[in-house]
C-alpha cells in the first residue's frame, strides 16, 4: 500500500512539473529570443501610459516587409489591433503610404496601399490590397497600422 501511495504522489508530481513548463497554446505570442521584443516592450508600455491597454502581443506578418527593417509587431489592446514596424534611427518618418480605390469585378470597392519613401517595401512592388480604408500612422522609429478609424484616432491623440 505504501509503495502504491508514493508512486501516486510521484506521478502527481511528474504531471505538475510537465504542467508548469507546457508552452502556451498560442505560438503567435511574441518572446523574448524574438527580434522585435524589446521595441515591443518599450511601445506597450508608452501605451499603457497612456491609458491604452495592452491585452496581448504576436509575432506581425509585417516582419521584413520594408527592407532592411525586420521588427515588427501585433498588438491586441482595450482600443483594437495595432501592428507596429519599428525602423531603427526613425526612420518610419521617410515613408509614407498612398492609398488608391479600385472597383474589382463584383463592383466592391477595394483599398490599395502602396509606399513611398525608404526604405522601400521588400520587394518594391509589395502592396497592401484591403476591403476597407487602412490607417497609417508614423512617429519615430513607429510605423503604426491600423484597420479601424476609431483605434488609429486613439494612438494619434497621443502624439
Amino acid at each position: 500500500m505504501r509503495i502504491l501511495l508514493a508512486g501516486c504522489f510521484v506521478l502527481l508530481a511528474c504531471f505538475g512539473v510537465v504542467a508548469q513548463t507546457r508552452p502556451s497554446g498560442d505560438a503567435s505570442l511574441l518572446r523574448p529570443t524574438d527580434s522585435a521584443y524589446t521595441d515591443a516592450m518599450q511601445f506597450s508600455r508608452f501605451l499603457n501610459q497612456h491609458n491604452i491597454v495592452v491585452k496581448s502581443i504576436h509575432r506581425s506578418k509585417l516582419e521584413s516587409f520594408f527592407r532592411g527593417v525586420n521588427k515588427a509587431a501585433f498588438f491586441e489592446t482595450d482600443k483594437g489591433i495595432l501592428e507596429v514596424i519599428f525602423f531603427p534611427n526613425n526612420g518610419a518618418e521617410k515613408v509614407s503610404a498612398m492609398e488608391r480605390r479600385i472597383r474589382n469585378d463584383e463592383g466592391e470597392r477595394n483599398y490599395i496601399y502602396s509606399f513611398r519613401g525608404q526604405p522601400q517595401p521588400n520587394p518594391p512592388a509589395d502592396i497592401f490590397i484591403a476591403a476597407r480604408s487602412m490607417y497609417f500612422i508614423t512617429h519615430g522609429g513607429w510605423l503604426i497600422v491600423t484597420l479601424n478609424e476609431t483605434t488609429s484616432n486613439a494612438v494619434k491623440s497621443l502624439f
